[in-house]
């Protein structure tokens, strides 16, 4: 698949057979003004180049490539400006916020020639970063085998709260999306100190004593502990740590990413109905970002009760729930309990099939708007 490049316009100025031009070369998506490349980054992004000019309206080029390479860092920004935007757009380069400045007015040639250059530095930034998550996969795929294996029912959480950050991850830009999303998949890394006795009450949705509750609340900091001293996972700890830090008490944008999905999935398993869950977060102030719970009440249905099921591996849809572990006939885990199910391991547990006799058929929850 071509890389993607999003040409960003203070105005609908550019000519058509421009335009032409550069779509006959590149997979090319243009917006007008910052809310628009926004929507466009959200919707289809990450885009390999984003190529904008210097001034968009009253906001700037450069503010804008900020934003974008916060939640994308590999994004390549290249700025078109006028000779009285010069100094802003070399010290735009100079910070690292963009690739290149590319001097008004330019050539549909020179054009192409700055976006291919844009595309090369992405090849090679994403390489680098390849390579890196290479070295850090095996570790984390043994952090994440060890709860599987220690504690199912933890480990299946983990996978439900990953879930619904990558929900709201289509509609609201998250700052360095690869640390929140791995600290969403080791949130609860930590649980492998904490008694099965009390976990299986938190996955019942039982209300724990205040000895219980003091003991659980101790998980984030073991588990970041755990991460701590691994290469590159100094801002994935942070967010761990603080996953259940109040809103007031200025946690990183991770961990208030965390804190909103975590207590919605907790009220949610003890049986509460959406709409009373959003009145009941929303009632509480100075615990929950405002900003990313309104956008994560949008990005929930209104009515999302669940109606029990029993289905086979070929039954199994996105967003259903499981109400067990599946497992081969020889008793191998293959999903654990409470795990919502989404295209990856729907696939890899029909693929299994060809290699495992699996128990069937196994409880879901189903969600009202699929039953």
């Amino acid at each position: 698949m071509p890389a993607k490049i999003l040409m960003v316009e203070a105005a609908a100025n550019m000519l058509a057979n421009t335009r032409e031009r550069l779509c006959a070369r590149f997979d090319m998506t243009f917006a007008v003004g910052v809310e628009e490349a926004l929507k466009a980054v959200r919707a289809h992004g990450p885009f390999a180049v984003v190529f904008c000019d210097c001034k968009l309206g009253k906001k700037d080029g450069v503010t804008l490539l900020a934003a974008i390479k916060t939640a994308h860092p590999h994004t390549v920004g290249l700025l078109l400006a006028q000779r009285t935007e010069l100094d802003l757009a070399l010290g735009a380069v100079e910070d690292g916020k963009a690739f290149r400045a590319v001097l008004r007015p330019a050539s549909v040639e020179s054009l192409i020639a700055h976006l291919a250059a844009g595309l090369e530095q992405h090849t090679l930034e994403i390489a680098e970063q390849s390579f890196l998550q290479e070295t850090l996969h095996g570790s984390i795929q043994a952090l994440t085998d060890v709860l599987s294996l220690a504690n199912p029912a933890a480990f299946g959480r983990a996978l439900r709260i990953r879930g619904l950050v990558h929900r709201l991850s289509k509609v609201l830009l998250i700052p360095q999306f690869w640390e929140v999303d791995m600290a969403a998949m080791l949130s609860h890394i930590g649980c492998v100190s904490l008694p099965k006795a009390l976990l299986d009450k938190i996955a019942a949705g039982k209300d724990l004593a205040p000895d219980e509750r003091k003991l659980f609340e101790t998980h984030p900091t073991v588990g970041a502990g755990v991460l701590a001293n691994i290469a590159r996972m100094a801002l994935v700890s942070e967010i761990i740590k603080h996953q259940h830090a109040r809103y007031d008490a200025s946690p990183p944008f991770g961990a208030r990413v965390l804190k909103v999905v975590l207590d919605y999935d907790m009220l949610l398993n003890r049986g509460l109905p959406a709409a009373a869950i959003f009145t009941q977060m929303h009632g509480v102030k100075g615990v929950y970002d405002p900003d990313i719970l309104r956008t994560f009440e949008s990005t929930i249905p209104v009515d999302s009760g669940y109606t029990r099921r029993r289905v086979t591996m070929r039954d199994l849809k996105e967003n259903m729930i499981l109400e067990e572990d599946i497992v081969s006939v020889d008793g191998m885990l293959l999903l654990a309990k409470d795990a919502e199910l989404n295209e990856a391991n729907i696939y890899r547990l029909i693929e299994s099939t060809r290699s495992f006799d699996i128990v069937e058929p196994v409880t879901v929850l189903v969600p009202a708007n699929q039953a």
